[in-house]
């Protein structure tokens, strides 16, 4: 079997990793890869840019790709999907118009609230004066949100006090960002859910949880994500978001018309009384939670995506590890806002921790970092503390001036008692 992916970060290399472990799967090419993909065993880089439709429909047909996976956010947008079952290409990505959930915060606030999803208390606004009063009705902390795709997680801001508030609204219209989400904040914790969907059977991923903010004890800006863990829900706790978040929105789907195939992730608050609510779908593999869920994954992972091609995921076996896993992320400096680049990166060779690279490229046979978050770890172990331990003293042997990381990914974590 041969594949073709669509990316250049972590994400797309990690599913590269991953379908290679299966000796059904002969190559995996990444349209355009990075610097490790250049070299690992089965994987090649083809000069293609991720955003290239119909370069990457053409690579498809002349490799004689068995199906092609999409990892930007930016190339769903441009209708991929669409483009390649027009001329009867296989893919597992959704369509332009399903894709809307992920990068039209109000598209996806609408849908959520048209069918009756429980989401926070929000309201879509086309100008600062209108953001200003409807959070003014807003309790304290307030959340903020651009309504399209904004570079790096500072499309995010949870305001703190009113004039917080004022400073971020005018900050964002002054920008341009389009229209403001503004949103009621809910107190709890935050799970990472993510489904494979075929359009008519679902199968639930193993879930996680991730640190959005840059700084240990969940301290500065808003990142897209420093670290994950998994697993994270008890049984109840995933029971209420099956029945309450995930069913209601597939529901919804059909409703609507909307042809999906891929990957669903609900970023999902529960609260003190164990009530889920839904904050955001996107519609691919998080990131840093890719990494958890592909480490736990025991089954071969291009048969679940040939079952999604075929809308059998009802027929799908999976087993998940026992284990627990811990992913990082390493970021440039200034990162999420003005962030360094052109410093080279020295990586360990022997490591029983994988090693992505996120934003990485290669000058004269050197590694360089290309801004943002730029490596990307991840271990699997019995307890935290031990995928713990192996991961942080990877991260001990990356270096590059600048590099920042949050030293408390999954600190004083226990596995629940009960996991999916």
């Amino acid at each position: 079997m041969k594949i073709l992916i669509a990316g250049s970060g972590a994400g797309a290399q990690a599913l590269a990793w991953k379908l290679l472990q299966d000796s059904a799967v002969e190559k995996v090419w990444l349209a355009p890869g990075n610097p490790a993909t250049s070299c690992a065993p089965g994987m090649e880089n083809i000069p293609v840019s991720s955003g290239d439709v119909e370069g990457l429909a053409r690579a498809a047909l002349e490799l004689k790709a068995d199906f092609t996976l999409i990892t930007p956010t930016q190339t769903l947008a441009t209708g991929v999907a669409d483009y390649f079952k027009s001329r009867g290409l296989p893919i597992i990505a959704p369509t332009c118009e399903a894709s809307r959930l992920e990068w039209s915060k109000g598209f996806s606030k609408e849908f959520m609230k048209k069918y009756q999803i429980p989401t926070p208390c929000s309201a879509i606004c086309e100008s600062q004066k209108q953001a200003q009063k409807f959070a003014d009705t807003l309790p304290l902390p307030v959340v903020i949100k651009a309504d399209g795709m904004v570079h790096g997680g500072t499309g995010v801001v949870i305001a703190q006090d009113r004039q917080h508030v004022q400073n971020t609204l005018e900050e964002f219209f002054t920008r341009n960002v389009g229209p403001v989400l503004v949103e009621e904040f809910i107190e709890g914790e935050e799970v990472s859910y993510t489904i494979l969907f075929d359009g008519k059977h679902y199968l639930p991923l193993a879930e996680s949880r991730d640190y959005k903010k840059l700084l240990d004890g969940d301290k500065g800006p808003n990142t897209g994500g420093m670290g994950a863990y998994s697993p994270v829900l008890s049984s109840a706790q995933h029971d209420a978001i099956i029945t309450q978040i995930v069913e209601p929105c597939l529901s919804a789907l059909n409703s609507e018309g909307i042809e999906y195939t891929g990957f669903l992730y609900f970023g999902v608050m529960i609260d003190k009384k164990g009530t889920p609510s839904l904050l955001e779908i996107n519609c691919r593999l998080g990131n840093p939670e890719v990494f958890t869920i592909l480490e736990r994954l025991e089954s071969p992972l291009h048969e679940l995506f040939i079952l999604t091609l075929q809308k059998q995921l009802d027929k799908a076996n999976v087993r998940w590890s026992k284990l627990v896993s811990v992913a990082l992320q390493i970021s440039s400096e200034g990162y999420p806002f003005t962030e360094r680049k052109g410093d080279e990166i020295t990586l360990p060779l022997l490591s029983d921790t994988h090693v992505f690279h996120s934003s990485v490229v290669s000058d004269d046979g050197k590694l360089i970092s290309n801004g943002g978050r730029v490596i990307a770890l991840s271990s699997i172990a019995l307890t935290f503390n031990e995928a713990r331990k192996k991961l942080y003293e990877t991260a001990k042997q990356v270096h590059f001036e600048g590099m920042h990381y949050r030293t408390d990914i999954a600190l004083n974590i226990n596995t629940p008692s009960e996991c999916n």
